[in-house]
């Protein structure tokens, strides 16, 4: 079977021999070129395919991973109001878990921008959990935040750092 891309010229055209050659082998290498360009982006562009060639970005992971002394770093006091300690009641900063509630209160180190999430998800009562205090580096907004939280994951506060 003869698939035909394009139309050569006729042979009662003036410009036969080398230029007529010479165009097709040039045509056809700007097809082929184009097909291969296709075919990386789609490669590069499908998660799957890219870790099947090893394609995968170093970069991906934890951001500057050896170089987190750069960041200022505080400290902020989780307790849970009202209830007793519930080992199954989860810390997350970043959605990591860092801590669970062996006692009514838990101190946590975190950073500038860090989301602190508590996780209820295991849990099987309802808990109120706030934010009882800061280091004096984080911004007055973050303390006193409040959370329910009844077999899920909320939100508890996004730490910003004063300058």
């Amino acid at each position: 079977m003869k698939l035909k891309v394009f139309k050569l010229k006729s042979s009662s055209s003036e410009n036969t021999g080398k230029n007529t050659a010479f165009e097709n082998i040039l045509f056809s290498i700007c097809i082929l070129c184009f097909v291969i360009l296709i075919l990386v982006q789609t490669v590069l562009v499908v998660p799957s395919l890219r870790s099947r060639f090893h394609l995968t970005d170093k970069s991906l992971g934890l951001p500057l991973n050896g170089d987190e002394y750069l960041y200022e770093q505080g400290q902020i006091t989780v307790e849970i109001i009202g209830t007793e300690p519930d080992a199954a009641l989860r810390i997350l900063v970043n959605g990591d878990s860092v801590s669970a509630f062996d006692s009514t209160q838990m101190t946590i180190s975190v950073k500038d921008g860090d989301v602190v999430e508590i996780d209820g998800s295991h849990s099987a009562v309802g808990h109120v959990v706030k934010v009882k205090s800061t280091t004096t580096n984080i911004n007055s907004k973050c303390k006193n935040a409040m959370v329910n939280i009844d077999s899920n994951i909320r939100m508890l506060v996004k730490v910003q750092m004063d300058s």
